[in-house]
């Protein structure tokens, strides 16, 4: 394996090994996505901007902070390579961000990667499941357009830090449904108890233990499943015999 092939592959590695094994927080994701799209491409800089499914809030980061800044004030412009690559799905390669065509088409996002010193970027959007969720613009020197093995290569980078980010967020939700569901579970357990210990110890059938419960958590005000627990613990085993 060559020295470019280990770099690819390292780079490919920190994007994606830690999805399976110890999935990295989003903001970390995007940082090493910036970051790995600098070193793998030799840019001067690269920025990344991220919508989880589709929607708000826009999560951004860079190689630099000045950076990840522009990619959040490209999407409150509503201009730039990023914002475009992003709302449109179309890559845009090798742009000259100097030339007068690029400062009409984007007055404030031109004038702003020029004073951060950068003359040419490619932009990639990146794909989720069924619509972009985000871009990857990577900042090269002008007189250093990538060749179309690098642009091959940035493509599937693009490609697979969609899926990547896409599965993260699935995996996040997933974990967010599943402690709702347990939470659920634990809640419907403790109901059931306190409905038990009610009805043995007032003579009570188990709807009328709920419906005591019940009644007293509403005019109470307080949820269910906090008095049913307190009748589980002890401290409410009078509560039906008022």
């Amino acid at each position: 394996m060559t020295l470019r092939e280990q770099e690819v592959a390292a780079v490919f590695a920190e994007l994606t090994g830690g999805a399976a094994r110890d999935p990295l927080d989003t903001q970390t994701l995007l940082a090493t996505l910036a970051e790995g799209g600098r070193r793998l491409f030799h840019a001067r800089g690269a920025l990344v901007a991220y919508v989880p499914g589709g929607r708000t809030p826009l999560l951004t980061d860079g190689t630099d902070p000045s950076l990840g800044a522009l990619a959040a004030d490209a999407a409150r412009w509503g201009e730039g390579a990023g914002y475009d690559a992003r709302t449109t799905g179309c890559a845009l390669v090798d742009v000259d961000v100097t030339t007068h065509s690029a400062q009409l088409r984007w007055p404030r996002w031109s004038a702003r990667a020029q004073a951060l010193g950068f003359g040419r970027a490619t932009a990639l959007p990146l794909h989720g499941r069924d619509e972009e969720i985000g871009a990857l613009v990577l900042f090269t020197a002008a007189d250093k357009p990538l060749d179309e093995e690098a642009l091959a290569l940035v493509r599937l980078f693009a490609e697979v830090a969609g899926h990547t980010l896409t599965l993260q967020r699935e995996l996040n939700e997933t974990q967010v449904l599943a402690g709702q569901l347990e939470h659920a579970l634990s809640s419907r357990v403790v109901v059931e108890q306190a409905k038990g210990i009610l009805a043995a110890r007032h003579g009570l059938s188990l709807d009328e233990a709920f419906s005591g419960l019940r009644g007293y958590a509403r005019s109470h005000r307080r949820k269910l499943a906090d008095v049913a627990r307190e009748v589980t613990e002890g401290r409410l085993l009078e509560l039906l015999a008022q």
